[in-house]
């Protein structure tokens, strides 16, 4: 079989966003990990050991705690992890619209807008 590779009519290294949208998305991110934090710490209380007695209420009991906290794959662990996802993400924004400011700042320096 021959291989057809075909190159895409765009440049797919990166993208641009209007300045407003990403500061909106910065602070609606920044609202996603209060609600991830929030959920952390009500996980954090399903991890407790809830005695529940034995059978099968001992058995939600022993499961609720390891989704809680039990360790790899656990609620606390997958969202701390989304957290910092999201953390990386605010900061990548956060480093656009900086470069975005500075290079339209030292634009707005070389415009001159006398007569007209």
């Amino acid at each position: 079989m021959s291989e057809v590779r075909a190159q895409p009519p765009y440049d797919v290294r990166g993208f641009a966003v209007a300045p407003e949208l990403a500061t909106d998305a910065y602070a609606k991110l920044g609202a996603l990990q209060d609600v991830v934090g929030e959920m952390v710490r009500e996980a954090k209380v399903l991890g407790r050991t809830v005695p529940l007695g034995g059978g099968y209420a001992g058995e939600i009991g022993k499961f609720m705690a390891e989704y809680g906290i039990g360790g790899r794959g656990s609620a606390v662990q997958q969202l701390t992890a989304f957290g910092k996802e999201l953390e990386t993400l605010k900061h990548r924004i956060g480093t656009a619209l900086a470069k975005y400011q500075h290079a339209d700042e030292t634009a707005a320096d070389g415009v001159d807008c006398t007569g007209g």
